[in-house]
């Protein structure tokens, strides 16, 4: 789907971050009434494969819900997903059989780029006007009571085009790595940068300049993402890895290239590169391409879910 190329700013290739990020004191958590719904959509374009054995299977219609992201949260029992990219187009979130499918958006919001905690207990997920193309704030939800706390708040005055922060959380669970936007609001004069934010709100820190695409590994020693990034489609040059605790970072591969995610054991990094998804041994450096798609996210150590492409 390339999200209709990462949303239509990240538009190319997914439409699909100061000025300053300036943090009130006390972003209140709050409890938000969530609207509960019995029926989930479908969807048709999402597979599974298998990377070892390259045995492609469509996810059941049950489970393979009308979204352009979608995630199975690590413990295998929750899924969150959602249309992209447009006015109320919100995140769901539900149980793996489809059951208490609900919405975890403000009403007449939309929502991108939901992740789950490595324990599965939250959820964090993009907030925005659909109808505009600034930067909306992330949001952290407690997937057992639906509790939700505003994490960050960013500019909301500039018209970005591409918007997208692509949240993830740190392997303890407790902040948020995210991409935003430095520089002036147009395609081709901005930069990225890597910021990390705790789950419950604050200061954010910089964790890397001109980067962004940015994921740690499960044991925490390492961060990839993508540099240079493209002023014309948002696509990353290089995917790099890193020590956390510093060093020179290393290439390890090129390309135009989107999505990169650690596999939950750490040993491999999924990515696309145009239309095709390949898989990095993160060890070797050793790369073989999967198959044809986009958005590739971990079910397990050796299954990738994707879309079509």
């Amino acid at each position: 789907m390339k999200q209709q190329r990462l949303v239509q700013a990240l538009v190319v290739v997914v439409g699909l971050l100061t000025t300053a990020c300036s943090f009130s004191a006390g972003h209140a958590t709050s409890s938000t009434q969530v609207t509960k719904s019995t029926e989930l959509p479908l969807l048709s374009g999402w597979s599974k494969v298998d990377v070892d054995t390259g045995a492609i299977s469509r996810l059941p219609a049950k489970t393979a819900t009308a979204g352009d992201f979608y995630v199975v949260s690590p413990d295998h029992t929750k899924v969150a997903y959602n249309r992209c990219c447009g006015w109320g187009t919100p995140v769901v979130m539900a149980n793996l059989d489809g059951t208490h499918a609900h919405k975890v958006t403000a009403a007449g919001l939309d929502g991108v780029g939901e992740q789950w905690s490595p324990d599965s207990s939250l959820l964090v997920y993009q907030q925005r006007d659909g109808a505009t193309n600034h930067l909306g704030n992330l949001f952290v939800q407690n997937s057992a009571t639906d509790q939700r706390t505003r994490v960050t708040n960013l500019d909301q005055k500039q018209d970005w085009g591409w918007w997208f922060t692509f949240p993830s959380f740190s392997p303890n669970g407790r902040s948020v790595l995210f991409q935003r936007p430095v520089g002036r609001p147009n395609d081709n004069n901005r930069n990225w940068d890597l910021w990390s934010v705790p789950v419950t709100g604050g200061k954010p820190t910089l964790v890397q300049r001109n980067a962004a695409w940015g994921g740690y590994s499960p044991n925490g020693e390492w961060l990839a993402y993508l540099s240079p990034i493209s002023g014309r489609d948002f696509t990353g040059t290089r995917l790099w890895i890193k020590t956390v605790g510093g060093g020179a970072p290393r290439a390890v591969a090129r390309g135009s290239l989107l999505w990169p995610r650690w596999s939950p054991d750490g040993a491999r990094i999924a990515y696309t590169d145009g239309s095709e998804i390949y898989v990095m041994d993160a060890a070797t450096g050793s790369t073989k391409k999967v198959v044809h798609g986009d958005q590739p996210e971990w079910l397990d150590d050796h299954t990738l879910i994707f879309g079509s492409g």
